[in-house]
């Protein structure tokens, strides 16, 4: 009656904990399978503990029969729950190692129960009971050798089971009457089920992919399992998605998630069984088995030409832009927080030099650690006060005075200022880009209404939206939120769109620029040459002005042989005449000598914008120079 009362609560603690395992979708995990079998094996040994007490399987055939099957599945389980330990403990390359420990203890096991079975010896099933108690002492073995890779509080509840395991599985062997064993396997069970943790905490809900917390404990085992084996490489590739907290947190909830899951399932597919990791928003690590530089090779193949395709769809169709970079270990880095440096320093180094692969092993760490810094006043740059917006006049050949200015951010940096260059793509990536492109549409607004801009002969004054700002479905409402709060008119306001972006986010920059279109604004195409816009995009979007960048202007005075200089000229002479035919108007960009001038004015640029008239200078230096030129 006792083994009956222990069978029947093993029964039901394992029917519960199967239950819960695909109530979580914990089946799912491929890792998990262990457990969930051996779960199988010990409720199936219960269940037959327990039917073999009915009286119609009363008869010693049965009671034989069942004898040996209960056994059979009781060391399959034990075996389980041991190999479960070592993956939990130990990175699993090497699992054949230990398995002799695991494999041959259950063979003896079943062999001997079936002998004891067959003659009835209590000392042969003594001996099948000795396999079941070997394995659970070389978990025990596992647990306390192998303890530094591990949380002490799972270590010590999963030692605490399998001592209490091992006992009653004494006691069992002495008195074979008292069937605790498998009640006490239940318990061991049940605490390995909760060592799994949640698989919500496990596999990100967002993502359905693991996390940090999983990449550190799986990276942690990797790393001891290299230091025993110091023959062995393993690889990690690592992806950036560049401006991951910007945008993915703009295109609101429901396009977000479609995005979000459309990126999930390509990485999912690429990696194709091989472990992904979420290590924070938009980088991912996808780390290799034993050797596997032929995966990570593909992977990263994969991913790269994967990248240079759209996501999306319809107004949210865009291309996003991503680094890779492989990583050997323990070659490149001997610790898990070695790694991580490296991730994020490549993820950096890909992002300031739009580089789609880095070779981490030409990483420049004095460099990355400037950029770091940059990072942390870019954050903190509006709150700190360190931000002036600058302006730039353009000077219009055919009034001869000039007639707007462009608005240029700088942000100061206790020695000087940061480059443009270096701190915007910076901004744009850690998602403070939103934040100080208000603060230049707040100053720009204020300077229109307090200085009056229109009586110094100014029309306009040019501000610069960056892509996260252009995907934003409110724009149109924050703009004239501006306007309004400084009785200022939509048309005191062009706004210059990179070509870069323009081509990134094609159905939602064009729905935004239409919709602010309609309310008076007035829009510039910036950096015409350095994009891939096609002519059918410049036709489409209402552009009143096209600004030619420097590259195209300056090339043709500063190239050494005749020939480069020649095709550069043809190459500016007809851009010139594509946006006159076009319709819209020409700012030339970094105009810098009289030559220069001289030849533009040839191909009819209406407005020219360089240091040959004026440098990009602070509000009220920008007021003076403006009020003595156009007074001439």
């Amino acid at each position: 009656m006792q083994a009956y009362f222990f069978d029947i609560s093993a029964f039901m603690i394992l029917l519960c904990l199967i239950y819960a395992f695909f109530l979580e979708k914990m089946h799912k995990i491929v890792e998990n399978g262990v457990v969930l079998s051996s779960m199988i094996c010990v409720l199936m040994a219960s269940t037959l503990g327990v039917i073999s007490y009915t009286k119609a399987f009363s008869a010693p055939q049965y009671r034989m029969l069942f004898s040996v099957t209960v056994n059979m599945l009781t060391a399959l389980g034990i075996a389980l729950m041991v190999i479960f330990v070592y993956r939990i403990s130990v990175y699993n390359v090497g699992l054949l190692r230990y398995m002799v420990f695991v494999i041959i203890p259950c063979v003896v096991d079943i062999v001997f129960c079936i002998a004891s079975s067959l003659s009835g010896s209590l000392t042969l099933l003594r001996v099948g009971y000795a396999g079941d108690l070997f394995m659970l002492m070389t978990g025990i073995n596992i647990l306390i050798i192998y303890k530094k890779n591990s949380s002490l509080e799972r270590t010590l509840m999963l030692l605490i089971m399998f001592v209490i395991a091992s006992v009653m599985t004494v006691v069992e062997m002495m008195h074979p009457e008292f069937e605790v064993q498998r009640f006490a396997l239940a318990l061991l069970i049940a605490e390995e089920f909760f060592c799994l943790k949640n698989p919500d905490e496990q596999y990100e809900p967002e993502t359905g992919l693991l996390g940090m917390d999983n990449f550190r404990e799986s990276m942690k085992r990797r790393f001891f399992y290299l230091e025993k084996h110091k023959d062995v490489s393993l690889y990690v590739v690592a992806l950036a998605i560049h401006g991951a907290e910007t945008f993915m947190k703009l295109l609101g909830d429901t396009n977000e998630i479609k995005l979000r899951e459309n990126v999930i399932d390509e990485l999912v597919r690429i990696a194709n069984g091989t472990p992904i990791y979420r290590m924070s928003k938009g980088v991912y690590a996808f780390v290799m088995q034993e050797e596997g530089r032929n995966e990570a090779i593909r992977i990263q193949d994969s991913l790269n030409e994967r990248f240079k395709s759209v996501f999306g769809k319809d107004a949210y169709e865009m291309e996003i832009h991503a680094t890779t970079c492989c990583i050997e270990l323990p070659e490149m880095a001997d610790s898990f927080q070695a790694l991580v440096d490296l991730v994020y320093m490549a993820a950096r180094e890909g992002r300031m030099k739009s580089k789609a692969v880095i070779d981490v092993k030409k990483l420049d760490r004095e460099h990355d650690r400037y950029v770091r810094e940059v990072d942390e006043k870019v954050r903190n740059a509006v709150s700190a006060g360190n931000l002036e917006v600058y302006y730039q006049p353009i000077f219009s050949l055919k009034e001869k005075k000039f007639v707007s200015a462009e608005a240029l951010i700088r942000l100061h940096d206790g020695d000087g200022f940061i480059p443009p260059d270096v701190f915007i793509p910076i901004a744009e990536s850690n998602g403070s880009i939103i934040e100080i492109d208000e603060f230049v549409m707040q100053q720009v607004c204020r300077m229109i209404s307090d200085r009056k801009i229109e009586t110094l002969g100014l029309r306009y004054i040019e501000i610069n939206l960056s892509v996260p700002d252009m995907i934003q479905e409110d724009l149109p409402d924050k703009l004239m939120r501006y306007v309004d709060i400084y009785h200022i008119h939509p048309s005191q306001i062009n706004i210059e769109i990179t070509e870069t972006s323009a081509d990134t986010f094609t159905g939602m920059v064009e729905e935004n620029v239409r919709k602010l279109s309609r309310l008076g604004f007035n829009f510039t195409l910036d950096d015409f040459g350095t994009g891939y816009s096609s002519l059918s995009r410049i036709i489409m979007m209402p552009f009143d002005i096209i600004k030619m960048d420097k590259t195209l202007v300056q090339p043709p005075y500063s190239l050494e042989k005749e020939r480069e200089r020649r095709n550069a000229m043809t190459l500016l002479e007809s851009s010139a005449d594509m946006i006159h035919r076009v319709g819209s108007k020409t700012v030339a960009e970094g105009v810098e000598t009289e030559e220069q001038l001289n030849k533009l004015k040839e191909l009819d640029a209406e407005f020219i914008q360089g240091f040959y008239f004026a440098r990009p200078m602070p509000e009220s230096e920008f007021i003076n120079v403006v009020k003595a030129k156009n007074k001439r």
